[in-house]
């Protein structure tokens, strides 16, 4: 393992200001859906709230026991989030693309944060940092670096073929630096699904209960 960062350390120090950018866009991301919450109409948030309200009725009748399949159902939902960046990185054309999946994944974190505080005050402030958070402080981090691989395994390629000799990597070494980022964000991406599926729902299932 120590030797794959190694190996992807060309994702590291030298491109800082491009992991503030996409630290930016992911915030920015956040914001906007956090004032998202405040352009619904009073039915709407209604109509949220009771299908939230349901939603925690279910969970909270449900037998929470640890299960295998429910570590599986939401790491293949973060994986294949993973798994879509990383294609659409391979190309050039697709990296506006990875950038509306980090804003995207940011909107639906402020949406998700903003409409629970909103609507329960400071329950629902609770509930984001014990429960929405956790997993997050893990799986966040894999999708930045993943979308900052993608860039930068992209201006490797751009060097190659209009700047010969400017890059310190041939395709094939690019190819390969950039899959071992993708699987080093899918370890970061398992370890939050762990945290997700065995702690934070388990918190979640104490505070609503």
């Amino acid at each position: 393992m120590k030797r794959w960062l190694k190996g992807s350390s060309y994702t590291l120090e030298p491109y800082i200001s491009l992991y503030v950018f996409l630290f930016v866009l992911f915030v920015i991301g956040v914001m906007f859906g956090a004032g998202l919450v405040g352009s619904l109409s009073f039915l709407q948030k209604q109509d949220l709230l009771f299908f939230v309200e349901q939603f925690f009725h279910s969970f909270t009748e449900s037998d929470r026991q640890y299960s295998l399949q429910e570590l599986f159902s939401t790491f293949w939902t973060h994986g294949k989030y993973v798994t879509f960046l990383f294609l659409f990185g391979l190309s050039f054309i697709g990296l506006p693309v990875v950038w509306f999946l980090l804003f995207l994944k940011g909107i639906v974190i402020g949406f998700t944060v903003g409409f629970l505080v909103n609507q329960l005050s400071w329950q629902g402030f609770f509930i984001s940092i014990t429960s929405v958070a956790p997993q997050n402080l893990l799986i966040v981090p894999a999708y930045l670096l993943i979308v900052a691989s993608s860039m930068i395994f992209c201006i490797h390629v751009m060097k190659m073929l209009f700047a010969k000799g400017k890059s310190y990597y041939t395709i094939g070494q690019a190819v390969s630096l950039y899959f071992r980022s993708y699987l080093i964000a899918l370890l970061i991406v398992l370890g939050g699904s762990i945290v997700e599926a065995f702690i934070s729902s388990q918190i979640m299932y104490w505070i609503i209960k």
